[in-house]
């Protein structure tokens, strides 16, 4: 699951090599962990580690080399832990170098295993439509009014994103009409064997409809028909992670950032 969601961030942070640059985007995968920090906005999502004591042993060697990648960005460091699946020794590490959790910061990490897809009823006018480059523009707009809180930087990246990468197998985006009106997004990364589910969003006036429900289940299904069992979401959003569970998802971890404070 860490692993699908490390794809899905660094697919956004290096969408465009030359925003990346001008925005000093610094991806590492070193010694097993995930990190990224960028010089243009202090965002805690997009200055951050994962996979601390998950993905890699939790050692003070370890803890090291990620805390000079931090400081030569100038960020303070930053790591998601997976409450749960990161083992004791790992956590007691962090406290003895003085982390803490920061209060707001809990994102709820959802898996789909089942069998069989699940199913969702008609919503009245809704048509889905996998999304062509020269829509990025267009699905980008619809995308940044329920992410605004990520900075109008995120706006451009997504449309970079769609354009450069969504007709491959790798990626697919997927714009929800109603009566054919833009109403909401989603994609889909194919990160094998999970297929990692992102971006959903759907416009306010639009909202209350079972729209979001309905763009899941058909991402769910477009990853079925490529061979893809396994799915992962992630989200903050109480009435997304209702959604999620009403379609038969479970929650299998939160994570929480941990700030060194001292």
């Amino acid at each position: 699951m860490q692993r699908t969601e490390g794809a899905e961030i660094t697919s956004y942070l290096v969408a465009d090599p030359r925003m990346a640059k001008e925005s000093g985007v610094r991806v590492s995968h070193a010694g097993g962990l995930i990190s990224w920090t960028m010089k243009s906005t202090d965002n805690g999502f997009l200055n951050r580690a994962l996979g601390f004591g998950t993905m890699t042993d939790a050692t003070p060697e370890v803890l090291d080399r990620l805390e000079r990648r931090f400081a030569a960005a100038r960020r303070p460091p930053r790591i998601a832990v997976a409450l749960g699946p990161t083992p004791r020794n790992a956590v007691r590490l962090l406290e003895r170098r003085g982390y803490e959790p920061e209060d707001g910061t809990e994102e709820h990490i959802y898996c789909y295993d089942r069998r069989t897809l699940p199913r969702v009823h008609p919503i009245g006018g809704l048509t889905v439509e996998r999304v062509r480059p020269e829509q990025a523009a267009e699905y980008a707009k619809i995308a940044f009014a329920s992410f605004r809180e990520r900075g109008p930087w995120f706006r451009g990246i997504v449309e970079t994103l769609v354009r450069r990468r969504a007709h491959g197998r790798s990626l697919s985006a997927y714009l929800g009409r109603i009566d054919g009106v833009a109403a909401a997004t989603g994609m889909l990364f194919d990160v094998r064997p999970v297929g990692g589910l992102g971006n959903g969003s759907v416009l306010p006036e639009f909202r209350g409809r079972g729209i979001q429900s309905a763009m899941i289940a058909h991402r769910m299904r477009a990853g079925w028909e490529r061979g893809l069992r396994i799915f992962f979401g992630q989200t903050r959003n109480p009435a997304s992670a209702h959604n999620l569970e009403d379609l038969g998802w479970r929650r299998l971890y939160t994570e929480v950032d941990w700030v060194r404070t001292t």
